[in-house]
């Protein structure tokens, strides 16, 4: 047998090697600890927070600590100072930079140097907000073909008839929970915080699940009341996330008593309650680190941000923010595929995600055409259907099959949603026509314009509109209803057709003008029945910041219906003489809305500034009579229409319009405006 001695390799030591001095010696490396001293000493698992989940449990986040070797403490130290570093820039480019040549208005006074960074950082900010992009879905947007408003409405003064009007403040820098609180929070201390008592909790839920508008369809009744039970009974071992749904649910609720209550001591308690609940279900994401894709996180970030959004008549930023982090992580888990296709899922679960996602897609497009920015969805990627009209009682965890869908003419509160779902199909092409920088022809926009009246055809005889009078035996969820899923049909026709009546087209200014006047109606017989003794008396609180969005737009359509027939006159008519008299009617009327709800709305505050101006430049106007262009009531056809100029040769003329920045009047001196050679200047 042959001596294995003279093999040496990788493993085996040669004598040579071992006579060689301790200098070459490899020297052992100290490993960095990953486990904080109280996870090493108890030898638990510890994630590496700081501070990590382990010690936040035990109440002991101050002695979580790491043990580090003298290079990685330079190497943090370093860390450390560099994220110091890039803070101060990114703080001082929000201050200082600017695109143009510094101006009086743009350099900071020694008063403002001297004010706290955070004063000063939301004085700059409002600069910033003056160039903030809002594609042409947002109502300001229209100011756009009117040059004259655009050119010197800017900022928010009194409003005519208005006492004193209180703009609502912003929120403070810092103040959304969820947004890098640098505070750590443990669940005992939120439950002692902010769980009222188990009989106060129960009224609060009694009130949530009686109503019907605003029971958000991805909590199942009977199932949340089960887990409801579990939490009694052992509140310690509660997931974080499903204690942000319940103190959200809580939230919503106060909302909806504060809103309907008449005594106003009490109605200040609830407001307080209210953001206390809010602050709650905030806590609670941060804790269950809502940012993991894991059960309950899309549902609790749609539910927070829905309480974000009920707070406001004005859309929220944060809102809609919220919303695109629960799409992205909805994506993740498989939301947007079809349970029958995707996973390995009951049925219970599959029904349950497919109301969810319905649901995540209306509030995302919604908020997002509030804000005029582009949907976080894309439909194309998605073949999730649309849930089945049934109610919570109809199935449950232990179902095998799901029951066949109850009838389009049974009014369940979960009819209208699934109308609204298939709604948004067309919607969502409307709203991406709008945003989009390539214009469509011809051809598409009539053949878009027919898909939404086809779309509106297939709506249920029960939840199609009927005037306030014929409605006195209707529940007030269903008649809110029915207006909720007109205005997106009338909102559709207004954005699609817009663009083509601010440039002369006779087709898009019929459509235009129509769907303008029918939701502008509707929404002033509706806010009528919200007084004392209506029929909505008690349901005022469904007046969201999304009818109020929608509102606005029809109003604002009709300034520019105005507009342009004044400017026009008799050679290029736009609307006849009896036409106009009805628009300046409702334009009066919401007016007084505009002006009642400007303390509470700054879009409101502004939009009445915008109608007042219009308003007067018609009663002083000295344009000729224009020509009746005849309104066809049966219908249009749309086979024979073109949507090209009734005068010319055929192109489109863009001349009379100014097509400018939508928010570039945000940063004028509006409070020192002259409105006396203002109205003349926009009467001349």
């Amino acid at each position: 047998m042959s001596d294995l001695s003279r093999f040496t390799g990788k493993f085996r030591a040669r004598r040579d090697t071992l006579q060689e001095s301790s200098s070459a010696r490899v020297t052992k490396r100290h490993r960095e600890s990953l486990v904080c001293n109280q996870c090493r000493k108890s030898k638990l698992r510890c994630d590496r927070g700081q501070p990590c989940s382990s010690c936040v449990r035990r109440d002991d986040a101050d002695a979580c600590s790491y043990r580090w070797t003298t290079g990685s403490r330079v190497h943090n130290q370093a860390a450390v100072e560099g994220r110091l570093t890039h803070l101060e820039s990114l703080v001082k480019n929000l201050m200082w930079s600017q695109e143009s040549a510094p101006s009086d208005c743009d350099v900071i006074s020694p008063e403002l140097a001297r004010c706290p960074l955070e004063i000063a950082v939301q004085t700059q900010s409002e600069k910033v907000d003056a160039t903030r992009y809002v594609g042409s879905t947002h109502w300001s947007a229209i100011l756009d073909d009117i040059h004259e408003l655009t050119a010197v409405l800017g900022g928010y003064g009194d409003v005519q008839g208005a006492e004193n009007p209180t703009t609502p403040d912003p929120p403070a820098l810092g103040s959304e929970l969820i947004f890098g609180s640098p505070n750590s929070y443990s669940l005992q201390q939120v439950i002692s915080l902010y769980l009222p008592s188990r009989v106060e909790l129960d009224r609060y839920l009694s009130l949530y699940f009686q109503g019907e508008t605003y029971i958000v369809p991805f909590i199942h009744t009977h199932h949340f009341q089960r887990q409801y039970r579990e939490f009694w009974a052992d509140a310690a071992s509660v997931n974080p996330l499903w204690l942000s749904i319940l103190f959200s649910i809580c939230c919503l609720a106060s909302l909806i008593r504060n809103a309907t209550d008449s005594n106003h001591s009490l109605q200040n308690d609830l407001v307080a309650e209210s953001a206390k609940f809010h602050t709650a279900a905030g806590q609670c994401l941060v804790i269950g680190e809502y940012h993991r894709s894991q059960q309950f996180t899309v549902e609790a970030l749609a539910i927070y941000a829905q309480c974000k959004n009920l707070r406001t008549l004005d859309p929220s930023r944060e809102a809609g923010a919220i919303l695109g982090m629960a799409v992205r992580i909805g994506y993740e888990m498989g939301y947007h595929r079809d349970p029958d296709a995707f996973g390995s899922l009951t049925v219970f679960e599959g029904e349950m995600r497919r109301r969810f996602w319905a649901a995540c897609k209306q509030m995302d497009l919604m908020s997002s055409f509030q804000l005029g920015l582009p949907s976080n969805i894309c439909l194309e990627n998605c073949d999730t259907r649309s849930p089945r009209n049934l109610l919570d009682s109809d199935f449950d965890v232990d179902t095998q099959a799901l029951p066949a869908s109850r009838s389009d003419n049974e009014a369940t509160r979960l009819l209208w949603f699934i109308v609204k779902d298939r709604q948004m199909v067309s919607f969502s092409k409307v709203c991406k026509d709008s945003l989009s920088l390539k214009e469509k022809s011809e051809a598409e926009i009539i053949q878009l314009d027919e898909e939404i009246r086809q779309m509106y055809m297939t709506i249920p005889d029960v939840l199609r509109t009927r005037p306030l009078s014929e409605s006195i035996a209707d529940a007030p969820f269903l008649i809110m209803t029915r207006l909720y899923v007109e205005y997106i049909y009338l909102k559709s026709l207004c954005v699609l057709h817009r663009r083509y009546m601010a440039r002369g087209n006779v087709f898009s200014t019929k459509s235009c003008v129509k769907a303008a006047k029918r939701l502008v109606g509707q929404f002033i017989d509706m806010y009528k029945e919200f007084a004392p003794g209506g029929q909505l008396h008690a349901e005022r609180w469904m007046l969201t910041n999304f009818t109020m969005s929608d509102f606005l737009l029809g109003i604002m359509v009709l300034c520019l219906v105005v507009h342009t027939h004044r400017k026009r006159g008799s050679l290029h008519p736009a609307i006849d003489s009896a036409t106009e008299s009805e628009v300046l009617s409702l334009l009066e009327q919401s007016y007084d809305i505009c002006v009642e709800k400007s303390q509470a709305s700054r879009d409101a505050r502004r939009a009445a500034h915008a109608v007042r101006l219009i308003l007067n430049g018609a009663k002083t106007s000295n344009a000729a009579e224009s020509q009746p262009v005849g309104d066809n009531a049966s219908g249009i056809d749309l086979a024979s229409l073109s949507l090209r100029p009734e005068h010319g040769d055929g192109q489109i003329n863009e001349t009379p319009f100014d097509l400018l920045d939508p928010f570039n009047f945000m940063g004028n001196d509006f409070e020192n405006v002259d409105w006396t050679v203002l109205d003349q200047q926009i009467s001349g």
